[in-house]
């Protein structure tokens, strides 16, 4: 009996000691959770020197613009106001501005926000709903989409507001069925020349010049038949951008990066990816960034994309379907991540060890009362 009740000691601390390594497994994934309130945190994106990133929240209420260093420490709020509502930032190049759009459901404008002294300054006039300001790389112009009438496109304008032209004609319609809502800012080539951005439909990525009335058409550089939007240019020029796979009750992304130049050939990033995008990219493509709701609220994360950060990407908390509980997954419990047979065998393990203490104060009792 008593070498029974040993076995069932001993491997009732191998049980615990492996609940404790799988904790500490999880809390060592290469996916970095960088903010963990009770609030949306979304929209984040790098400073031109990767040390500090931008995003907004919306934990003060109304969505505002907060600053917090790469590893997510030293969160500041950079813009505020119970009627101020601002989305989508981006950086000026020389990181000391940040431009975002801000209004209301039926009108929004571009703003500018110096992050010194917290200055604002509004650079578009439009009197329509204008959103997601993209930042050229050379600081001369912004890029930003303005829907009006049924019909969204997308325009620039000079850091100060002036030289506004207007670069596409009925990128998205109502009357097509298209998506009028834009959903990821344009993006600039390194060299601040071109333009790439996602059709009205959201399946094919487009190339546009940035010189103004050149009235060239873009280019398309994404296969047919595919669901193909969020671009990001790197600084080699190259681009990359999401392909999004939905079913009834899973959805995924690929990552392919392309040269512009040659669109016939796309090289695979990673596969797989359990979250929908848009992604943020380092200048090297080495590191991604992303807003997530896999915690139970939306927080920013950010992985290496090295063979465990893709492959960390590619593995879901949740079997298909299942609906993400309201607590914090990032919270562990007493003993995370067992099968339901280790839970058995745990059970079995604590009833015996509960036996044996029986057994033995029993037993000294009875051996006193002799």
């Amino acid at each position: 009996m008593s070498r029974f009740l040993t076995a069932f000691r001993i491997s009732l601390l191998a049980v615990v000691l492996a609940s404790f390594t799988t904790a500490v497994t999880a809390a060592a994934s290469p996916i970095r959770q960088l903010t963990e309130t009770e609030a949306a945190n979304l929209r984040p994106t790098w400073s031109p020197d990767h040390s500090r990133i931008a995003f907004q929240s919306n934990r003060d209420g109304a969505y505002h613009i907060y600053v917090m260093d790469a590893d997510g420490k030293n969160t500041k709020q950079v813009s505020s106001g119970d009627n101020v509502d601002d989305r989508h930032p981006t950086w000026s190049p020389d990181g000391k501005f940040i431009a975002v759009d801000s209004g209301d459901t039926s009108r929004r404008e571009i703003w500018v926000i110096e992050l010194a002294t917290q200055r604002r300054t509004q650079i578009t006039h439009t009197e329509a709903f204008t959103s997601f300001p993209s930042w050229s790389p050379d600081g001369k112009r912004i890029a930003f989409y303005v829907y009006r009438g049924g019909t969204m496109d997308l325009w620039t304008t000079g850091r100060d507001g002036t030289g506004t032209v207007q670069m596409t004609n009925g990128l998205a319609s109502e009357q097509q069925s298209q998506c009028t809502f834009a959903c990821h800012a344009a993006r600039w080539s390194p060299e601040s020349t071109r333009l790439a951005f996602s059709d009205g439909d959201l399946t094919h990525v487009l190339v546009l010049s940035a010189v103004a009335n050149t009235g060239a058409a873009p280019t398309v550089i994404s296969p047919d038949g595919e669901r193909n939007h969020f671009p990001v240019y790197l600084k080699d020029g190259t681009i990359v951008y999401v392909s999004e796979h939905l079913s009834l009750d899973q959805s995924w992304t690929d990552l392919w990066l392309v040269d512009p130049n040659n669109s016939g050939q796309r090289t695979e990033v990673a596969k797989g990816i359990l979250a929908q995008g848009p992604f943020e990219f380092t200048n090297d493509g080495t590191e991604l960034l992303f807003a997530s709701p896999r915690s139970g609220n939306f927080e920013i994360y950010a992985v290496t994309l090295d063979a465990d950060g893709k492959s960390a990407l590619a593995t879901s908390q949740y079997p298909s379907g299942a609906v993400i509980p309201a607590q914090r997954a990032s919270t562990p419990s007493i003993l995370p991540g067992l099968s339901p047979e280790a839970y058995i065998f745990l059970a079995v393990a604590l009833f015996a060890l509960i036996a044996e203490i029986l057994y033995r104060v029993l037993r000294r009792r009875r051996l006193a009362a002799r």
